[in-house]
């Protein structure tokens, strides 16, 4: 494990011993999890950006729309054949 040294305000200092005391955890673990905690959420946030990019130019894509309808047209007539109903939700 590496040390690294920081700068941090002061009330944040104080609001992050009292929350570490409270848990029952080092200012040192409460820190580590804050960062963890943190990295996760933006790692989260840039995916669904990239996701919602990747949503977007599907839509402007002519023939991706166009394989998705086939696609659609191919279920619906294949799905249409099948006698238990299973993809409309109904339960045997």
């Amino acid at each position: 494990m590496v040390a690294i040294s920081l700068k941090l305000p002061d009330d944040l200092v104080e609001k992050s011993t009292r929350f570490a005391k409270r848990l029952g955890i080092t200012h040192a673990q409460l820190i580590q999890q804050a960062l963890q905690h943190e990295l996760l959420d933006i790692q989260r946030e840039q995916e669904q950006r990239a996701m919602a990019s990747s949503l977007r130019a599907m839509s402007d894509d002519q023939d991706y729309l166009a394989e998705a309808d086939a696609l659609d047209q191919e279920f619906a007539e294949t799905l249409a054949h099948e006698p238990e109903g299973w993809w409309k939700g109904h339960s045997h």
